[in-house]
């Protein structure tokens, strides 16, 4: 199973994400004009570490958690739930920043995390 799809299936069965974005969990992007809050995940990389034999021993994606809202309270309250989820799930965390989006007006937090395989 990818690390996208275990991702997903986290967040999308986390009572607590569901209560904040119901189905607004997309892969990549969000659409143009979907209410808020929502939630982006991503690939950003991956790494293999390979065996001495060549063979891969583990694999190692970085993802990223965007978490979407109107105010700087709603985006953060929805990457709290998240981030509560992904590390119960088993993911690692390695960041977590925000930023405000000037031209939507919105504001995003953004989780970075690791899911090894």
């Amino acid at each position: 199973m990818s690390a996208e799809t275990v991702l997903f299936a986290t967040l999308d069965a986390a009572v607590a994400v569901h209560a904040l974005v119901a189905d607004r969990i997309y892969p990549d992007a969000r659409p143009q004009d979907d209410v808020l809050p929502a939630i982006v995940y991503t690939r950003d990389t991956t790494e293999y570490v390979p065996t001495i034999h060549g063979t891969i021993a583990l694999t190692r994606a970085q993802l990223s958690v965007l978490s979407f809202g109107v105010t700087r309270a709603a985006a953060e309250a929805v990457a709290d739930v998240a981030q509560t989820a992904v590390l119960a799930a088993g993911f690692l965390m390695v960041n977590r920043a925000g930023d405000f989006d000037v031209d939507s007006r919105t504001y995003v937090v953004t989780l970075a995390i690791e899911h090894l395989s």
